[in-house]
């Protein structure tokens, strides 16, 4: 599915040089047959000339390659020595890492990691699950936030203003007959998803999908990221949606934990009974 790509925030405050080579990766990462100049030129607006001469720049450091035979440029090698520096230096994948396979195997279901990007969500991490049959999906996807539980988790969060001017005059992308394409319709189920602590993806994505999402909150409560389990249509009736739900709350609720978060006390369970 092609949704385009991210040009970098403030691009008209950016250098010049700096956005455009900003944009050739995004564009690149997007197009897994690579693209030739004269593509690249069409899909970001630029001339051939300025694009060639970033070009050249990636290419020296690594970071695209071109195929002498297609004349086709790709991702360089140099951004996986990047990818792997993040991953090493991010609390959050340390953690998520260091939960994610329990989960999974407990469950046998696909247990995912991602983070808001403009009115996408950026898939950055994945611990497969154990069953035969489980979703398909790659780090590094970008799929539009109101179509997912992580996307719905991410939303819901955001303060009035924020949501409003992300999705000012934006038509909200039909993936499948469930998706969710009417704003108003939305804000509803974000209140909802922000009132129970959880999101719910029934078939919006891909209608043959079930996905279940949890906020994660860093030290100072903001929402850094989301947590779902993910399972196909056919292994998710009432007592397995419960029981996955579950899981993902109290996983979401530790990696929380472990980056420093503390639940307010008003919305802490009572222990006890009361006299």
């Amino acid at each position: 599915m092609n949704i385009g790509v991210l040009l970098p925030r403030n691009r008209q405050q950016a250098s010049p040089a700096v956005a455009r080579a900003l944009a050739t990766l995004e564009a690149l990462a997007h197009t897994p047959d690579g693209m030739t100049l004269a593509e690249l030129s069409r899909t970001l607006g630029e001339a051939k000339s300025s694009l060639l001469n970033v070009l050249r720049t990636l290419e020296d450091g690594g970071f695209v390659s071109r195929n002498p035979e297609t004349k086709r440029y790709h991702l360089g090698p140099q951004l996986l020595v990047l990818s792997a520096a993040y991953a090493r230096q991010s609390s959050l994948l340390r953690e998520f890492y260091a939960l994610a396979p329990d989960i999974a195997r407990e469950l046998g279901e696909t247990v995912q990691l991602a983070v808001l990007r403009g009115r996408f969500v950026l898939y950055v991490a994945k611990q497969e699950g154990t069953q035969w049959v489980r979703l398909a999906s790659e780090v590094g996807t970008l799929l539009p936030a109101h179509a997912t539980s992580l996307g719905k988790c991410l939303l819901a969060w955001l303060d009035e203003a924020a949501l409003d001017a992300l999705l000012a005059g934006i038509k909200l992308e039909q993936l499948t007959p469930y998706t969710i394409t009417d704003l108003a319709q939305l804000k509803t189920e974000l209140a909802t998803v922000r009132a129970r602590g959880y999101a719910v993806d029934r078939g919006e994505t891909l209608e043959e999908v079930r996905c279940v999402g949890a906020p994660i909150h860093d030290a100072s409560g903001r929402v850094v990221a989301a947590m779902s389990i993910s399972v196909p249509s056919s292994r998710f009736d009432g007592q397995r949606e419960q029981e996955l739900i579950e899981a993902i709350r109290a996983a979401a609720a530790t990696l929380s934990a472990h980056l420093g978060y503390r639940e307010p006390e008003y919305r802490r369970p009572l222990t006890g009974s009361a006299s």
